[in-house]
C-alpha cells in the first residue's frame, strides 16, 4: 500500500495536485466511470443544449480525489466512515485542480482515534473551491472484510440521515407517491475485474497500486487488490446492448450509465437534459474486492420543487442509495442529491 505523508503541525494536509484537465482525460474517465453524459465532452450539447459557458469536468471524477487525498495523507488501510461532498459551481476543461485540506478537531469513536477533516478541491485558474467536503478519518485502523459493518457504528449526529421527508405539494404526485418506496435495485452482470481497475486507477491517476497490481495487492494488509473507497458507485455493469445510447440529438448520454439514484428522469420519463449533481453524504463500510460482484438499491427519500430566475422551475430530488456484495457484506451508503433544472412543463402524469 501507499506511505501516509506527514501532517504538518497546525493540521494541515499535503496538498493533492491534479493538474489540467484536458478533453482527452474527460473521454477517459467516461469511459471508466462508464458514463457517457455529453456535457463532459461534447462542446456542442454543454454550450447550446446544457447551456453551460463550457465542457465541466466530472463530479463523478473529483469524488475520488477527495478519498485519494486522504489515502494519501494517512495511508489506504486508514478507514474513512463518513464522508459528505457538496459542488457548489463547475469546473471546466482545461482548468488546473488541486485537493486541500486540514485536521479541524480529533474525537473517540468506539475506542478509536477519529479525525475530523475540512476539505476542498481548489480550481487555481478561477481561484476558488468548487467542491467542498468533511470527512472522518479512522487514522490507526484498517478496513475489515466481515459479513458485519466493517467500521464502527457512527453516533446520532455523525450517522447518514436515513428519514423520509413530507411530500412537497408543488411536485407532481407521481413524485410525492414515491417517497420512502424502494425505485431501484440493480445487480452488475460482472464481477469486479483486474482490466476495469487497471482503466479507473489510469483515469483518477496516483491511485495507490493495491487498487490495480496483482503483486502489491497481495502484498498489503488487505492480501488482495482493492477498489477505491466509492467504487461501487460505478460497479454495477450491465450487459451490451441492455441500456442503449440514444440517436436524439438533445439526448444527454445518461441514458446508458447503469448507476443507482441519478437517474430517475429516464425511469420515469422528465426531462433529463438539465441534470445535475448537487453532492452526496457517503457512510463507507468496506471496500469492494477483485473478484467480487456488487449489488445496489435505491430508495427516493425527498423531492422538492425550487424556483429561481436563472434555472426556472428546479426539481431537486434525494435518493438513499445502499451498496453490498452478493454475499450480502455492506459496502457504502449514500445520500445522492441531484437536481433536474428543466422541470417547468411537467406535470402529474407519468
Amino acid at each position: 500500500m501507499n506511505n501516509a505523508t506527514p501532517v504538518v503541525a497546525d493540521g494541515t494536509l499535503p496538498v493533492l495536485s491534479k493538474g489540467c484537465y484536458t478533453s482527452s482525460h474527460l473521454v477517459r474517465w467516461c469511459a471508466a466511470q462508464q458514463n457517457w453524459d455529453k456535457i463532459h465532452y461534447d462542446e456542442g450539447y454543454a454550450k447550446h443544449t446544457a447551456g453551460m459557458r463550457e465542457r465541466v469536468i466530472n463530479g463523478g471524477l473529483k469524488q475520488h480525489f477527495l478519498t485519494q487525498f486522504i489515502a494519501q495523507a494517512f495511508g489506504s488501510a486508514a478507514p474513512v466512515p463518513r464522508l459528505g461532498y457538496n459542488f457548489a459551481g463547475p469546473d471546466f476543461i482545461n482548468e488546473s485542480l488541486e485537493v486541500r485540506g486540514r485536521i479541524e478537531r480529533e474525537s473517540v469513536l468506539d475506542g478509536q482515534r477519529c479525525l475530523h477533516l475540512a476539505l476542498e478541491i481548489w480550481n487555481l485558474e478561477q481561484d476558488k473551491a468548487n467542491t467542498t467536503a468533511t470527512a472522518l478519518v479512522l487514522p490507526d485502523a484498517c478496513w475489515g472484510f466481515d459479513q458485519q459493518t466493517s467500521v464502527p457504528a457512527l453516533p446520532a449526529g455523525l450517522a447518514l440521515d436515513e428519514s423520509v421527508a413530507e411530500p412537497d405539494p408543488a411536485a407532481p404526485d407521481f413524485i410525492n407517491a414515491l417517497l420512502g418506496r424502494e425505485v431501484e435495485a440493480v445487480e452488475s452482470q460482472y464481477p469486479l475485474d483486474m482490466s476495469r481497475l487497471r482503466l479507473f486507477a489510469d483515469a483518477v491517476g496516483g491511485l495507490a497500486p493495491l487498487h490495480f497490481d496483482i503483486k502489491a495487492g497481495r502484498d498489503s494488509l488487505f492480501g488482495g487488490v482493492v477498489a477505491p473507497p466509492l467504487f461501487p458507485i460505478h460497479a454495477l455493469e450491465a450487459t451490451p446492448g441492455s441500456l442503449p445510447l440514444s440517436t436524439d440529438l438533445a439526448a444527454m448520454g445518461r441514458e446508458a450509465v447503469n448507476e443507482v439514484g441519478r437517474n430517475f428522469s429516464r425511469r420515469f420519463g422528465f426531462p433529463g437534459s438539465g441534470m445535475v449533481n448537487g453532492g452526496n453524504e457517503v457512510e463507507i463500510h468496506s471496500l469492494l474486492r477483485a473478484g467480487e460482484t456488487a449489488r445496489a438499491t435505491s430508495t427516493l427519500v425527498s423531492a422538492r420543487i425550487k424556483e429561481s430566475r436563472a434555472s426556472g422551475k428546479m426539481l431537486m430530488t434525494v435518493s438513499l442509495n445502499s451498496y453490498f456484495t452478493l454475499g450480502g457484506r455492506l459496502l457504502m451508503k449514500e445520500r445522492q442529491t441531484i437536481i433536474y433544472r428543466n422541470f417547468d412543463n411537467v406535470g402529474n402524469g407519468n
